[in-house]
């Protein structure tokens, strides 16, 4: 990939011979196409590069339903024509999968992955359970220690658990650190829900959300 300053190939875009050209942000960027591989080629394939490509391949079925849950969990990790999603996408691989058996095949493993990532300090003694009133987040009020505020505000995601559930509740700004808690009615209809809780902070400099390492809390 490489960043286009020229004034008249800024303007470019599709693709021209083997490059490709596309923008990100208003600049543009140049990458060339992937070459094509023979049937031949395909099967020399080795082991390892398919469990790489599965693991790829499972990123991307996961991470392209909840792309608006990143966009605000992954804010601060834009780098160039790098989004908050390619962040996801690049922890979600290094760090969510383990073995399966006694091959090499890796699986996802939801425990592991990340809707956010940050600095700030996370939320201490967090939980989830039902009530009468929906969905309850609770966590123990831990303000003043490192960066942390009385002000921060918690960031809970509700994903369906059910079979090929892609449902999701979620709420970006919810109450306070110093509440202690937060409550979500789910209006989907799913019985069964991932839970993650994390908090953000505004950032008096850039203006964005400064998050801390979500936090997943298992299955309501």
């Amino acid at each position: 990939m490489a960043r286009i300053t020229n004034s008249i190939l800024a303007g470019l875009s599709g693709n021209v011979g083997d490059l490709i050209f596309y923008k990100v942000g208003g600049v543009t960027y140049a990458r060339r196409k992937p070459g094509k591989q023979s049937k031949s080629t395909k099967a020399r394939t080795s082991e390892r590069k398919r469990n790489s490509q599965s693991v790829s391949t499972q990123t991307q079925k996961f991470l392209k339903n909840i792309t608006h849950i990143l966009r605000f969990g992954y804010q601060n990790h834009e780098n160039g024509a790098s989004r908050p999603y390619h962040a996801a996408v690049s922890y979600t691989m290094k760090n969510s999968f383990k073995f399966v058996g006694t091959s090499a095949s890796k699986v996802l493993d939801i425990s592991l992955v990340k809707v956010s990532r940050g600095s700030l300090l996370g939320p201490q003694d967090p939980k989830v359970e039902r009530v009468p009133e929906g969905i309850k987040f609770t966590w123990t009020d831990n303000s003043w220690q490192a960066a942390a505020k009385p002000t921060d505000n918690v960031f809970v995601f509700l994903l369906s658990a059910e079979e090929n559930g892609t449902g999701s509740e979620w709420e970006f700004l919810g109450n306070t650190r110093n509440k202690e808690s937060h409550t979500i009615q789910p209006y989907g209809k799913a019985s069964k829900w991932h839970a993650w809780i994390a908090f953000s902070q505004e950032n008096a400099w850039t203006k964005k959300r400064d998050l801390s390492d979500s936090v997943y809390l298992g299955i309501v």
